[in-house]
This record gives C-alpha cells, structure tokens and sequence, in this order.
C-alpha cells in the first residue's frame, strides 16, 4: 500500500510541476537562470522516478527455495537475488535460527549463517553433511535466475566446510500428495517427494519413512538418477590412507595390512580420518587432518600377542595361565603400554609392557593360597541332592558344568534341567556349601503360559526368549513373539510361572518390494570383483547366497571360497556398495597353522573348529584338539594366520570301553537291532564333551536318523536324539507349501547342537516365490515358515548418460566445443511413464528436456533464450522420429 501511495504522490508532483511551469511561461518571460531551474527540477523528478521503479521492480518477489538437513528452511527471493525473507518450516530450524537476522541479504550470508547456527546445534556434523535445495515453480521457471542462485549457493555452502553433498531439485508444485506431507511433517516439498519416492519403493509407512534422514532418503532418489554436487573440501579416505602407510613406511604391494578402523570423526572439533591397521609385527594408530592431510597423531606399537609373549617370558611360566585382563593404554600419555593380569594354579602376575619398545615396565607378583577342592562329581551331587533329584530314577541332563570364580571366589557353576524344570547352582569349591541355587520353570513352559494368555489363535514367531535371574528378586522369562497382526511382550514369573507383565500393539504389514534391487548375480558380481576374482580363470565355490536385512537394511550375504581363501561380503540390494567384506585364510590352512605348531604326530581329533568374526578387531579361528595324552587350544589369525595365542594340557587317562561297546548301548537304547535291518554309521568318533571323553555316533535307518554320544569311561548315554530323515523333512515344508512348480533348495540345514527343539531350516524358492520352513527334527510339524513373492525385475532404463547425449543431440549441442550446465537430472514419470527430465543451460540459452527411459524418444522439449529475442516453446507431448530437428532459425 505505501508503494502504491508513493507511486501516485510522485505522479501528482509531475503533473502539476509541468503545467505550473507552461502557465509561468504564458504569462511572463522568466529569465534563462530560472527556466534552466524548472527544467533541472523536472529531470531530478523524473530520474528520482525510474529510480524508485526500478528499486521496487527488483526488489518484488520472483520465488522462494528451501533447504533441507534435518530442519527445514524457506528463503524468500527477490528478483534482484537478495535473499528478502527466512522463514523455519519445523521446530527445530526455528530453535536453531532464533538469532538470525530475517531481513533482506544476500544470499551468501543467509546460508552462512543458517549453516553456523546449524552446527552449533549440532546438525552439521564431520563435515560431510548432505543438503537438499528445493527450486519452487516460479524460480524454476525463471532459467537464468535459477541458475545465478544455484551457483551462488554452491559457492556459499562449498565456503563453509560444513557440507559434504548438494542435491538440487525442483518442486512438483502440482502433487498433491507431495504437499499434504510437506504441511503433515513441516518439510520442503522437496524433501516431501523423496519420502513419497522411498515410500513406494520401500513399501514402509510414510511416517517411518519421514524419520529417515536425508542420507538414507538420497539412496532411494539416486536409484532413479538424481544427481548430486560433491562440495566438500576434505581429501578421500584412500589418500589418507596412503599418507599414514607412507609415514609408516609400509606398502601394501609388498605385504599384508589389515584396517581395522576407517573413520572420518573429529578430533575437539577437528575433522580428522581414525585409521587403525596391523601388520604381522606391528598395529598402527593414526588420526589424518581431513582438510589438509596432516598427521595429527601416528602411534606404531608392538602386537598385543608379541606384549604377552614377553611378559610371559620374563615370569618364567612353564605351566597353563590364564589372562583375566589385556588392555592397551594409549590415550593422552607419553609412555603407551600394555596391561595385562595373568595366572596359574599358583601365582597371579601384573605386568605393564611398554606398547612402543617392548621393555616391562612394572611387574607384580602374588601367591593365590590354595586348597583341597571337593571334586566336580561331589558337587554334582550335593546340588542334586538340595534340588531333591536321584538320576537313577529320572533323566537329568547337565549343561554346564564349570570350576570359575564368583567375586574371586572358587565355585562350580552348574546348569542342569529335567522333563520339568531347569536348575542353576553356584558350589563353594572349597567347602561345598551352596552358594547360589535357582530353580525355574522350562523355556518351554513359560511360552506356553503367555501364548495361552494373549489368547493366539494364528502362527506366531518369537523374536526374543530370555531368562533374567542374575542379582533380581523375582527372575523372569521375557519373552517377544508376534503373528501377521500383533506384537506381544511378556514377563513370565521363573518360579511361579504367573505373569509378571504384559504388552500388546498392532504391527503394519508390508511386503518386501525388490523390484528396485539390483540382481543376486550383480552383487556376485562386485563381491568378486572386490576380491580380485574371476570366475573365467579359478574355481570359486559359493556356500551361501542370501537376501536379508542387516540392521533393518536389505542386504545381500555372500559366502565363497577358493582353492586359497575364503570370503565373506554383504552387499546392499540397493545401490550395490559393499557394507562388509572380509578375507580368510582357509580353515584347513588354519588347523594345519596349529598342528604344526603343536608338533603333532600322532593322530588328533578336533572338538572345536570356530570362526569368530563379528564385531571385533582381530578375527580368529578357535581351535581345540587332542590327541590321547595332551589337549591344545589355539587361536589362529584368520587373516594373516599368525597364533594369537595357545594352551596346552596334559590329559589324565583310564581304561575307555570299546566303539563297538558304544555302538551296540546306542544300538540298543534306540530299539535296533543291526542283525533284521540295514543301519547306516555315518560317524563313529572319540571326543570329548565338556571334556569329558565320549563316542560321538551318528547313523540312520529307511525311517529315522540318530545322534548319540556314549560316555567313553562307563558307557551311559549323555545325550540321544531320534530325528526324521531330511527326505520326509523337505516333503513336509514341500507339502505345506503347496508347491506345484519347480523348485530350487537353497539352504538344508539340520539344527540340533545345544537347543531344546532341534529343527530342520530350509530355504528354497521357485521362479514367483520364495520360502523358508523350520521343521521339528522329532515330531516332523511345522515350527516356522515364511513366504515371500518374487517381483519381476522393472524394464531396462537407457541411463542418465545416453538420456543427456540424446537431448544434447537434438539440441544440436557438444559438450567437448563449448560449457554445459546440467541444473536436473531426474528420473520421474510422465502420466506414469517413467521419463528422464533433464535441464542445463549454456551462456545464451536454457533447455529443458523429458525423454523416455525405455525408448529414449523425446517426449518434450522446451529452450528459453536469454537475450528474450528469439525463443521456441515445443508441446511437452510424443514425438515421432521426423520431429526432432531444431527450430532456432
């Protein structure tokens, strides 16, 4: 209103001026001095005029663009480029900018400084935060102002080293569905489209979906070819890589390195790389400048194995210690060491060894008085005895049976259960007095009790079966379990079996959408060309190829060897990088490390073979094996094969029963008779069971296979399990499933070592769909089972790049002879066909382009001049072959 005032004001002053000044010169001749006057007075007021136009005109608004991190921003535009307004679209965008200055600026300064309130809030963090900039329709429409802002934007964030990735895009003013989610979780519009876009590629609820942050958001967005702009001023973790192995003087052609830790952190605010690596004789600690590449701090250190080895060697040990404590004391300190507390059966050491050099530096050194222990065999009794059981007359079988400490105290830990229930005990192993005693009601059982009261009716599935005992007053199974509707969480009272606690919600069901993943030959494909492989020249045998979900995200796992390693990768099933990827030495390489050297040579059987892998530093093969005399237990480097550790114990003998005796106890108990029916051994072995000697057999019969394990000393049975064949197994789950195609088994895996219920799994798949079963080994019902349909792959796309070629082409344009500047690059839909929409500009025209993904016809076109002389505006509809021809004269 006070424009349009000020406007007429103006206008009313010239009028009158001009005719005062014809009346003036009707009347009387003034002298040249005054009319010169008049006459300057005019032209100030008609320049003061275009002026105040002119100011206006530019400073009338041409659009608005947001900005996306986690809180969301809208900046005014004025069609002068100065930033005229801010306004927070979420809570936390108005928290973080409630000192921000909201009037005009310019663009630079509205963005340098929404990003330091920003970081101070602690949303831009490592210097590799990913921004979204949303044009709306009006800048959109406005090429070369669109443009001019989009270079000035990544002029400004690429200034303030607080952004990794920038992603523009347009706004599709138009979708309704976009806008009502933008106003629902007060995002952009923008920012809106991509959750629609994860949404339906997902299959996930939108409100899941809107928690998800724009990293996770752009995976989904680059699926479909949207392009982003790298703004970060950090070097890659490969070259800080190489600046650490440099300083190191180590090269990773010559020989093998390990990472262990790659990370882009901050050291006090500083953005720094954390790389951890070893050698065969050394680990390596270093923290890079992520900016310029310097080196923070670089730490060299001796092995944790080569520490204890001269603590060991200093302490004179000649008998079987154990470590209770192995630490590397880095931080902050100018001599690092090692601690470690290690004993035998007399004595308790502590050393601290100079992590650097390798010297002790302190040692410590006392007696452990010991005495005469009551046997494992008198505890056994005296905890069967308090539980009011006789194993003559019922079966027990024992779990745990264990000489530890409790608070330093020596005790039995033993584990025991029934038909009926389960019993833990703690005994004095001095006195034999009963330190802790839990009686419990059976896993089972408990189930039971909850599934009985949520009242279930359909298949459920447990996701959680725990029983909490340690230092409560009333014990409890806590048990999580859920059918296709609703989720149950209970707490089972352990003694009483009453319920403790009860929770029920409903779950949304989904189906797994895969029709936007890439195939499990394309991620065999890059997990092998990660390992440096190639199926054409060696032999690479797959033992597992699956689609699952690691933390919630879908993921492909991977498992392989060669004739020289093997290999574990998972890759995710949707942009294809490699989430894990781990190399191993054979196992059989690794127990041939071992044997040799143990300096076997007499024959040995192994009790464990186990590769321990997940979550930790340093994998490892743990190995146990014995021959008749001594028993080892070695762990192996499953990388560089080195012995990380070893122990060594003699093993007292007496006179065992004989194979043949154990077969015909296990024959017996079984109800066969090998004279009237064909029984097949499979295994027939002496081992050890808790380390106690047993006969481990396995056979099987036309009706039933068998596993049994006959003490080796007195010829009782330790454990028996009758289970039903793998062929009647697969025909159940086959029979179930209603499978009348074709189909494929990927998994057949007989579960039984250690659990209540032992089970069948089995995985297998036809061309529509894919199924998993787990079959009771006993009973032969069905315990769990899982379907899942197979979408067909989406028609092959054209890519981004021959889309672009394709309209660079019919524009008539080289990008080798002259610059251009792509603004978008998206894959969208054109009443719901999917179409690439590509827009760039030279220095004399914008161009906007939609071609078809499948054909790549162009199925729109649209070129705006700059210089507003000369322009074509071409339908956005199909065209045939013979339309595409310029038309800018």
């Amino acid at each position: 209103m006070k424009t349009e005032v000020l406007l007429r004001s103006i206008g009313k002053i010239n009028d009158e001026l001009i005719a005062d000044a014809e009346s003036e010169a009707n009347t009387k001749r003034k002298p040249g001095w005054a009319k010169l006057g008049t006459m300057a007075a005019c032209l100030a007021l008609v320049l003061c005029t275009g002026i105040a136009t002119h100011a206006i005109r530019n400073n009338a608004t041409a659009g608005t663009f947001t900005m996306d991190v986690n809180p969301s921003v809208e900046y005014t535009i004025a069609k002068s480029g100065a930033v005229k307004s801010i306004r927070s679209l979420n809570s936390d965008a108005e928290a973080a900018l409630s000192g921000i200055v909201p009037g005009r600026q310019s663009v630079e300064a509205a963005l340098t400084r929404t990003v330091a309130a920003y970081e101070a809030c602690g949303y831009l963090e490592n210097g590799e935060a990913t921004v979204l900039i949303s044009f709306d329709s009006r800048l959109d429409a406005n090429a070369e102002l669109k443009a001019s802002l989009s270079a000035e934007i990544q002029q400004a964030l690429e200034q303030t080293d607080a952004v990794g990735t920038l992603v523009f895009r347009s706004e599709l003013t138009e979708n309704a569905e976009a806008a009502k989610i933008a106003e629902e979780f007060h995002v952009s519009l923008g920012r809106a489209d991509w959750i629609l876009t994860a949404a339906d590629k997902t299959g996930l609820p939108t409100d899941e979906v809107a928690r998800m942050s724009l990293d996770e958001l752009l995976k989904f967005q680059e699926a479909s070819g949207i392009a982003s702009v790298s703004v970060s001023k950090f070097i890659s973790l490969e070259e800080a890589k190489k600046i650490a192995l440099k300083d190191a003087k180590l090269d990773e052609l010559t020989q093998k390195i390990v990472f262990t830790r790659e990370e882009l952190n901050r050291n006090q605010g500083k953005p720094c790389y954390l790389l951890e690596f070893y050698t065969g004789a050394n680990q390596y600690f270093y923290q890079i400048d992520a900016k310029s590449g310097s080196i923070i701090y670089a730490g060299k250190f001796i092995t944790l194995s080569e520490a204890k080895k001269i603590a060991l060697d200093d302490a004179g040990c000649k008998d079987k210690v154990s470590f209770t404590e192995e630490t590397l004391v880095s931080g902050g300190i100018k001599t690092p060491y090692y601690r470690l507390v290690f004993a035998d059966a007399k004595t308790q050491w502590t050393y601290r060894i100079d992590a650097v050099l390798g010297n002790v530096l302190e040692k410590q050194q006392k007696e452990i008085v010991t005495t005469d222990f009551v046997s494992l065999e008198e505890a056994k009794k005296i905890a069967l005895e308090d539980a009011g059981l006789d194993e003559t007359t019922q079966k027990i079988v024992f779990a745990r049976e264990e000489l530890s400490r409790n608070q330093g105290k020596p005790c039995y830990l033993l584990e025991f259960y029934t038909g009926t229930n389960q019993y833990f005990y703690q005994i004095d192993a001095k006195s034999g007095s009963i330190i802790y005693a839990g009686k419990f009601i059976t896993l089972s059982e408990a189930k039971k009790i909850a599934l009985e009261d949520a009242g279930c009716k359909d298949k459920v599935s447990f996701t959680e079966e725990t029983l909490v005992s340690g230092g409560i007053k009333t014990p409890y199974y806590r048990l999580v379990f859920a059918d296709a509707k609703t989720q149950w969480t209970y707490r089972i009272d352990a003694v009483l079996g009453i319920v403790l606690e009860k929770k029920q919600k409903e779950t949304a069901t989904t189906e797994i959408d895969t029709a936007d993943f890439i195939s499990l030959e394309e991620a065999k494909k890059i997990a092998l060309k990660d390992a440096g492989l190639d199926e054409a020249t060696q032999k690479i045998v797959f033992t597992r190829e699956e689609l699952n979900r690691n933390s919630g995200k879908p993921c492909y796992i991977l498992e392989f060897y060669t004739a020289k390693k093997q290999y574990s990768y998972k890759v995710d099933a949707k942009n294809g990088s490699i989430m894990e990827a781990y190399h191993f030495i054979l196992l059989a390489d690794a127990k041939k490390i071992a044997l040799d050297d143990a300096g076997v040579s007499e024959k040995v059987t192994f009790t464990e073979e186990t590769l321990v892998a997940g979550g930790i530093k340093t994998p490892y093969y743990r190995f146990v094996f014995a021959d008749t005399k001594t028993q080892w237990t070695y762990r192996i480097d499953a990388v560089l094969g080195t012995v990380l550790e070893k122990q060594q114990k003699e093993i007292v003998t007496t006179d065992f029963i004989s194979l043949e005796e154990a077969k015909q106890i296990a024959l017996k108990d079984a109800g066969l008779d090998d004279a009237t029916q064909k029984i097949v051994f499979t295994r027939e072995e002496l081992s050890r069971n808790s380390g106690k000697p047993c006969y481990i057999l396995e056979f099987y019969t036309a009706k039933k296979q068998y596993s049994y394990k006959v003490d080796a000393k007195d010829g009782s049975i330790m454990e028996a399990y009758h289970f039903i064949l793998l062929a009647d197994a697969k025909k159940i789950a086959l029979d179930d499933a209603g499978v009348s195609e074709k189909v494929i088994f990927t998994e057949e895996t007989l579960v039984a070592g250690g659990i209540k219920s032992p089970y069948y799994y089995f995985a297998f798949e036809s061309a529509s769909a894919r199924w998993t079963y787990k079959i009771d080994a006993v009973l032969g019902v069905i315990m769990d089972k899982t379907y899942d349909k197979i979408i067909p792959s989406a028609p092959e796309f054209i890519g981004l790049e021959k889309a672009k070629q394709i309209a660079l082409d019919d524009a008539g344009l080289d990008e080798t002879a002259q610059k251009i500047v792509f603004t978008r690059e998206e894959l969208s839909r054109n009443s719901g066909k999917p179409c690439y929409i590509l827009e760039f500009y030279t220095d004399k025209c914008a161009y906007s382009y939609k071609v078809d993904a499948v054909s790549g016809d162009i199925i729109g076109k649209k070129t705006d001049w700059f210089s507003r002389q000369e322009s074509e505006t071409v339908p956005e509809t199909s065209q045939n072959s013979d339309s595409k021809q310029r038309t800018d004269d």
